[in-house]
């Protein structure tokens, strides 16, 4: 707020600053003389603009590029291994619809023991599977016979006790290839 009986003090009128001048603790500073620096001649020389900043655009680029392709790679993966490729737990339901060996050759014909390579590896084929129901039932069957088969000598009824459990893991697992659409009768084999 003015005050209207006071009077105006005249201005000093504006003096643009010039090189050299120094600070006076007024609201106006004076421009600093552009630098110089002494050359490898001994002459004076203008300042030296700074650097140029580097072009960031092709990293940039390359870097979106590369999540790109792997985000395609991965979602490609996803569904060939999802849709695609078979799933081994209905690969083996139709082995054995098919009256097929799940694995290994037929050479060991009238050898029932199964030994522990084929174990594991019809295991795997159950426990790879993206299906829990043919998962479930699948290994728990295999896990069942592989206890049997390595029974000893002599203690054969002791298979009776593994009836309730096998039973129930062979119809979970006729179930569950059945809903994939492969009927197997695992009552006949």
């Amino acid at each position: 707020m003015t005050d209207p009986y006071r009077t105006p003090q005249p201005q000093e009128p504006y003096q643009q600053p010039q090189a050299g001048d120094t600070y006076t603790g007024g609201t106006q500073q004076p421009t600093p003389a552009p630098q110089q620096w002494v050359g490898p001649d001994g002459q004076p020389h203008a300042a030296v603009p700074p650097p140029a900043q580097p072009n960031r655009k092709p990293v940039i680029v390359a870097a979106v590029a590369t999540a790109a392709v792997l985000l395609l790679g991965v979602a490609g993966y996803a569904v060939w291994d999802g849709y695609i490729k078979e799933d081994s737990g209905v690969a083996a339901c139709k082995a054995m619809r098919d009256g097929e060996k799940i694995v290994g050759d037929d050479t060991s014909a009238g050898d029932d023991k199964m030994t522990e390579a084929e174990y594991r590896e019809v295991r795997e084929l159950f426990e790879d599977s993206r299906h829990e129901d043919i998962r479930e039932h699948g290994t728990g069957l295999i896990d069942i016979l592989w206890q049997v088969s390595n029974l000893p000598e002599g203690q054969e009824m002791g298979a009776l006790a593994f009836i309730g459990p096998m039973g129930t893991h062979v119809s979970g697992l006729q179930t569950a290839c059945a809903d994939q659409g492969v009927i197997v009768n695992l009552n006949q084999n």
